[in-house]
């Protein structure tokens, strides 16, 4: 997390805030009025149409959306509220933030090729004071409710577990795990480049735990990028498939089809003749269209997307979640053992 770039500060705090144990507690205290989970959101041909009929991604990400923005509106205003009639509710905290803090987040979140402590320093002394802020809310509200001076309505969403297969993926790590890591990359994409060495880093910490599979998303403005695609299936051929993704990600800008033929050399393909045959006839053109058609009815629409969740090793169906982007290890982790625990 870049704290000092971040225009939504307080709201960033506050959602990693909501997101903690604490919350889940706090907000579990509800009343005993009862909605229903799945309203009836419209009448098609004489027969209720409810949410959960057209749930998609981006309805559920919406949703949750709405949750987060009303859980923190109604903390602020709850206490608020409660400050002007209850002595015991405090609006501002008496922390002070110390030189010590600020040199801890400062050094944990390798600050220093953005700028000097001195020059930071601001910024990072206001994410922390709004952190305290967020924290020092929360545990007013959490008085509030022990008092019996609020009541919550507010209940998170169901889980939205979107359905998918591995298919054609390159797989590695434990191929038989109960938990998956789904790729959907393009070879001349600059932060599928990046998020490799993630990648990697998450193959040797969970390999016996966790299976990595890798499916093609090429870009349609990487003019390359689908030969790409086809030339690292036609040395998956000769069993050289990890041999070219490395090669491929290290030479985004150089790979026209003279380049790709050049790499399958560079890494001792058994049969050059073969990988050419292989790539000239364009032979895996149908399985990247097929990945990327995949990967769009999933949801994923830029790279590098990720499909999370529970694999069944023998159907090579996958129950869970997209994320976007090239996230940090930590965000991986956090899914990734989240699914570990469902097992």
């Amino acid at each position: 997390m870049k704290i000092f770039l971040s225009r939504s500060l307080f709201k960033i705090t506050f959602l990693l805030i909501l997101n903690s144990v604490f919350f889940a507690q706090a907000f579990a205290q509800t009343s005993a009025t009862v909605y229903h989970p799945n309203p009836v959101i419209g009448v098609v041909d004489g027969k209720p149409v409810t949410f959960e009929d057209v749930r998609n991604k981006k309805a559920n990400d919406l949703s949750q959306q709405l949750y987060q923005q009303l859980s923190i509106q109604l903390i602020e205003f709850a206490v608020e509220k409660l400050a002007e009639k209850h002595p015991e509710i405090e609006l501002t905290s008496q922390k002070e933030i110390t030189l010590k803090e600020i040199i801890t987040v400062y050094e944990q979140n390798n600050l220093q090729e953005r700028g000097t402590l001195d020059q930071l320093r601001p910024q990072i002394e206001q994410y922390l004071e709004q952190q305290v802020r967020g924290q020092h809310l929360m545990n007013q509200y959490s008085l509030a409710l022990q008092q019996g001076w609020i009541v919550s309505h507010l209940e998170a969403p169901s889980d939205f577990l979107l359905t998918g297969n591995i298919k054609t993926a390159y797989m590695r790590g434990n191929k038989n795990a109960s938990v998956i890591l789904l790729e959907y990359s393009d070879f001349q994409c600059p932060f599928c480049g990046k998020v490799q060495n993630t990648i990697s880093k998450l193959i040797e910490n969970y390999q016996d735990r966790v299976a990595f599979g890798y499916r093609h998303f090429p870009l349609a403005f990487h003019q390359e990028a689908d030969e790409a695609a086809i030339a690292a299936e036609c040395a998956r051929e000769q069993d050289k498939f990890e041999e070219i993704h490395q090669l491929l990600y290290e030479n985004p800008k150089a790979q026209t089809l003279d380049d790709l033929k050049e790499y399958a050399r560079e890494i001792k393909i058994k049969s050059p003749a073969k990988f050419d045959q292989c790539l000239d006839s364009e032979r895996y053109r149908g399985l990247v269209n097929q990945d990327m058609k995949d990967g769009a009815e999933l949801g994923i629409t830029g790279t590098p997307g990720f499909f999370v969740g529970l694999f069944d090793s023998k159907s090579g169906e996958i129950q869970g979640e997209v994320l976007s982007g090239a996230q940090p290890y930590s965000t991986f982790k956090q899914t990734l053992d989240k699914y570990l625990s469902r097992r």
